[in-house]
């Protein structure tokens, strides 16, 4: 049933794709402003409270649904876990940028692709060249694969079925919301909630990055990973922009920051205020380029078909036993 959740969703996505003013959306920051401003005074349990209204209610909720579905009818539950993937997982959530910039790009129209990129993420654009704009991009495209797809698809397949997948997204969504610059979460808010979230997020980034390494060039994406994924700030984030940057064979670190090199590892240098500068050895690959675009979204499409490839042969085991 996992399997054609999935893929009924996904295709459902794709036909008709979830609008950014979506009811689920506004009840979501509804939910997540109401349990910050009434629950956030300050101190951990604070935080915790906060946290349990806006991400983990909705979960056991959705949960209990679930549960309730399949006690009378399969299909039921199917339907459940469509509805629930539906406003969880897809690529349409985001990819209309990154497709919209590919365009620009292709066009050689960095103006219009600084302004798209500014739009998308609240980034300075105005100094960026068409390398600058392409590797921002892969990046930001990448983690938001890794957010609104790969990391929903491993917790919808664990038990709690569409409970993990409302976790998944909603414990990412009020990390993002209360560590912003204009947030006025507590501190201990916004490190418990962004805690969480690492959590959550370790062993999907990780079998993302592995998924990476099979469907592209495995020994450079294993090579730039064990190299190269600490010079992002957060592990998780390193570990599957490395692989990818590897499997790719392209040069990655826009989102990166100034972490200094081990007395035995040269530093990568780059062309940039973030990634800091240094003597030695740059990360192995090419700049990238607009018509690397091409390349990640193949990237995806083929790690995406390899999780679902196994997770049809889970599902066909399961049946047969």
């Amino acid at each position: 049933m996992a399997f054609l959740s999935v893929l009924f969703a996904l295709l459902i996505e794709q036909l008709k794709p979830l609008g950014p003013r979506s009811v689920v959306y506004r009840l979501r920051q509804t939910l997540a402003d109401f349990a910050s401003r009434n629950f956030d005074a300050g101190q951990r349990h604070h935080g915790i409270a906060a946290w349990f209204i806006a991400v983990l209610l909705p979960a056991l909720l959705t949960l209990a649904v679930y549960l309730t579905a399949l006690h009378f009818s399969v299909i039921l539950a199917l339907v459940w876990n469509v509805i629930v993937l539906y406003f969880t997982l897809g690529f349409r959530q985001f990819s209309h940028f990154f497709t919209d910039i590919q365009e620009a790009l292709s066009h050689n129209d960095t103006a219009k692709a600084r302004a798209l990129l500014k739009q998308w993420k609240a980034l300075d654009t105005i100094d960026m060249s068409a390398s600058d704009l392409t590797q921002q991009t892969i990046e930001h495209a990448l983690i938001s694969v890794q957010r609104y797809v790969l990391g929903v698809f491993f917790w919808f397949i664990l038990p709690i079925g569409p409970a993990g997948a409302v976790l998944y997204r909603l414990t990412d969504y009020v990390a993002g919301k209360w560590n912003h610059a204009d947030s006025e979460a507590s501190p201990a808010l916004r490190e418990f909630s962004q805690k969480v979230f690492d959590l959550l997020d370790w062993i999907p980034a990780r079998l993302t990055a592995i998924g990476y390494a099979i469907v592209g060039n495995f020994e450079d994406a294993i090579d730039v990973w064990r190299g190269y994924a600490r010079l992002w700030p957060n592990p998780n984030t390193g570990v599957m922009l490395a692989s990818a940057a590897g499997a790719l064979g392209i040069r990655l670190g826009a989102t990166a920051g100034p972490i200094p090199a081990a007395p035995t590892e040269a530093l990568w240098t780059q062309d940039s205020e973030l990634s800091g500068e240094a003597d030695g050895a740059s990360m192995p690959g090419a700049d990238p380029q607009p018509a690397h675009l091409r390349s990640v979204v193949g990237l995806v499409w083929r790690s995406v078909l390899l999780w679902m490839l196994l997770l049809a042969v889970l599902s066909v085991t399961f049946w047969v036993s």
